[in-house]
């Protein structure tokens, strides 16, 4: 009993620690969490905060602050806002946390103009890099076994080490609580905070699997199986300007190969500006050209 007891305790002292770094949040008739991660900005979830809503922090019941929206990505399901004041006390993040299927969770969140509220479970899936339905890279897949009820989207998912695994989604899923891991937040969040949006590799292609055939293969000394063949080229893109064409088949782009990888997979890890070299077939032949990635036109995401 005595065990028992102290582990109700430690977790217990656990959710009042952090929960001095996680904000309710009013934005629009919504209420989600928040994570403070120095003294006026907050990380929150972007999928539960309606557009042009006015948004509210609170600590406590009575003393709302007013926050504004610096920047949001629906892909990551991230979005960090600027408080008007100081608000909660900055997060502790665990930095590459040695985490384990089985290990013990809780979730902390604020509801309710700043209830503290809790949900514990354990860790039932981990794998490494993934990406999002919307293309977007997240380092790591956490999956908690727990209840994630209404509002605590935005909040924490807390090691036994008391600090901060990632903040808790329930969008990039469905039918799944994750946790976006402290380094995408850490990628992603400092880029919302200067333009307000992640900028998205742009080639301007039209691209879908192709098998090839043995013949080609055998011909051109090729072990792949599979290549991406170019179905549509954009006016004034990346890839018209580089000389692709309609009906080009695609082995490789910046050293990734199409056969190796699914394309979306390839593509996320583009970024605008960056120079990269395309291997592809034309006509029964090899060829190289080069481009210059574009930046992707904004969309919601």
């Amino acid at each position: 009993m005595g065990t028992w007891s102290q582990l109700s305790s430690e977790i217990s002292q656990a959710v009042q620690k952090v929960g001095e770094s996680i904000v309710a949040l009013e934005a629009g008739g919504r209420t989600l969490s928040g994570i403070v991660v120095d003294d006026t900005t907050i990380v929150t979830s972007a999928h539960a905060i309606r557009e042009e809503a006015k948004i509210h922090a609170f600590v406590t019941p009575d003393q709302p602050v007013s926050a504004a929206v610096l920047g949001r990505d629906y892909g990551s399901d991230l979005a960090v806002l600027k408080a008007e004041i100081k608000i909660g006390v900055p997060a502790a993040f665990a930095e590459g946390p040695q985490l384990a299927v089985g290990d013990l969770v809780v979730a902390i969140g604020r509801t309710w103009r700043g209830k503290l509220v809790a949900s514990a479970g354990i860790l039932s899936g981990l794998m490494g890099e993934w990406h999002t339905y919307r293309g977007k890279k997240i380092e790591a897949f956490i999956r908690p076994d727990l209840t994630l009820y209404r509002g605590f989207a935005g909040g924490a998912l807390v090691g036994a080490d008391q600090k901060i695994i990632g903040m808790s989604s329930t969008a990039l899923r469905r039918g799944s609580p994750l946790a976006v891991p402290y380094a995408t937040i850490q990628r992603v969040a400092p880029v919302l905070r200067e333009k307000g949006y992640v900028p998205g590799p742009y080639l301007g292609l039209g691209l879908q699997p192709l098998r090839l055939p043995e013949t080609v293969k055998q011909k051109l000394n090729l072990s792949e199986q599979v290549a991406a063949l170019v179905v549509h080229v954009e006016s004034g893109s990346p890839a018209e300007t580089a000389g692709l064409m309609i009906g080009d088949i695609l082995l490789a782009i910046a050293d990734s190969r199409f056969g190796e990888e699914r394309t979306v997979s390839i593509l996320s890890r583009l970024a605008p500006n960056q120079k990269a070299s395309i291997v592809g077939i034309r006509g029964g032949q090899k060829f190289t050209a080069n481009l210059v990635i574009g930046e992707r036109p904004r969309t919601r995401g």
